[in-house]
């Protein structure tokens, strides 16, 4: 698929008069020119021009149904692209690129299809074995998702990532040791690939080899000495120098590159704190309808998208740029804004009516500054409701986890939110999401900010 970076542009192509004075061909050729050099609204333009003068053209449906997808609507695009093979049923390229489009929206059953009929119209397509694999290791046929990637291995050994794939799939299988063998063949074509560093570190922690792990982590610091994730998951798995949270550019690194499969993945591991954020939310306030919501950590909307009914203004915050463009394209927002999370609300002053924090405060080891905030942040009367990852009360505060995350003893969210002025309106534990296949206990926390203002519903319950 063409590159899906862009940055928009009020440039204007040739006006449609001039277009038509060329030939299809022409015109199209400059479509993907401008399509190529991610200029997406003037390309968008002539491709809908061509689309009006040759509506059953199969290239004009293919690259307009690739630009819309990248454009953010997954759906759409494999809709055109779905009309240019109803045309061209033998269109590889479309077929290639529908798969690509069905494996980034986790449709795996019809990604292996589509790249099934690659692979039959052209054996030699390399790149459609890889995909293949990456599907059925989805699908968790994972003998299947193997023989898939050493066939592109076999036909063309050199790209790292066809090896990366194959560690990955038996990581995901539990067969650690090959999963091993494939990421160090990954790191001899790609000696600096961090991704293969941290999966390579990560597959040792899950082996129970934590000096291994860490010497890991130490090649990858040798390589990229600032790398923000290799400096955390150390810290994670060494347990020395704990930050008291996890750093601005390891979040904002972690996040921007996990944007494109944020949605699919987090499905597959029964992710449930939006969910359970939401339903806390209409516990506390039942059918009432706010002036005002924040939506902290946002990501790319999930949790927005199911309390937008609640509220007459929603705003999202996040650290990640490229989630927020993807929680942009949802529509539901009012207002985002790209910035850390305590300083934002530092900056607000009694505006907020509620204040949602969705599986984001695990990357916070001390949460008193970040309560603090929300405190001032909110009204008299205002709720701030929030999930963490739930640590069994030890005489430990919090703890930052082999998996990068920390967790919190619910006393000392009890202690801590007493501290900055609210009332504890409910605590309760609940799993989270899964990790290898566990359930991760949380706690699902609703704070009141007492005041005046407060009103039925917002009552504190009994301790």
């Amino acid at each position: 698929m063409m590159s899906d970076q862009s940055r928009m542009t009020a440039e204007p192509p040739f006006p449609e008069e001039d277009l038509q004075e060329l030939s299809v061909l022409d015109v199209l050729h400059f479509a993907m020119s401008l399509h190529q050099q991610n200029r997406f609204d003037a390309a968008e333009e002539v491709y809908q021009s061509l689309l009006r003068q040759v509506p059953d053209h199969p290239d004009v449906l293919h690259f307009y149904g690739v630009l819309r997808h990248q454009r953010g609507y997954p759906s759409e695009g494999a809709e055109w692209i779905a009309k240019a093979l109803e045309l061209a049923p033998d269109y590889m390229d479309a077929h290639n690129n529908l798969g690509n489009i069905r494996l980034q929206t986790g449709d795996f059953v019809h990604a292996e299809q589509s790249y099934r009929r690659v692979i039959e119209l052209n054996p030699d397509f390399v790149a459609a074995y890889g995909n293949l694999g990456v599907a059925l290791t989805w699908l968790e046929r994972y003998d299947e998702a193997v023989a898939a990637h050493l066939e592109a291995i076999t036909r063309d050994p050199q790209p790292s990532y066809y090896h990366l794939n194959l560690g990955n799939t038996f990581q995901k299988s539990g067969n650690y040791a090959r999963a091993v063998q494939a990421y160090e063949e990954a790191l001899a074509r790609r000696e600096h690939d961090p991704d293969a560093f941290h999966n390579l570190s990560r597959t040792f922690y899950l082996m129970g080899r934590i000096p291994d792990a860490l010497r890991i982590v130490d090649r990858w610091l040798a390589h990229q000495p600032g790398n923000p994730t290799a400096l955390h998951v150390r810290a994670a798995y060494s347990g020395e120098s704990t930050p008291a949270r996890a750093s601005d550019d390891y979040v904002r690194d972690t996040f921007d590159r996990f944007a494109d499969s944020f949605d699919m993945v987090l499905k597959h591991l029964n992710y449930q704190a939006p969910f359970l954020v939401a339903q806390a939310l209409h516990d506390m306030i039942g059918e009432r309808v706010v002036d005002s919501l924040l939506d902290a950590g946002c990501g790319t909307g999930l949790c927005g998208a199911l309390v937008r009914p609640r509220t007459r203004w929603l705003e999202g915050v996040d650290l990640s740029g490229k989630m927020l463009e993807r929680a942009r394209r949802r529509g539901i927002y009012d207002a985002l804004h790209e910035a850390e999370l305590t300083g934002f609300l530092a900056g607000l002053g009694n505006e907020l009516d509620v204040l949602l924090c969705a599986d984001t405060l695990c990357y916070f080891g001390d949460l008193a500054d970040a309560l603090l905030a929300a405190h001032g942040a909110l009204k008299p009367g205002g709720c701030f409701i929030f999930t963490l990852e739930k640590l069994e009360d030890s005489g430990r505060d919090s703890l930052l986890n082999l998996h990068g995350r920390y967790s919190h003893s619910e006393s000392y969210v009890r202690r801590l939110a007493l501290d900055s002025g609210f009332a504890v309106n409910s605590m309760v534990t609940a799993d989270l999401r899964l990790e290898f296949g566990k359930p991760v206990p949380g706690l699902v926390v609703s704070l009141l900010k007492p005041g005046a203002d407060a009103v039925p519903g917002f009552a504190p319950a009994p301790a």
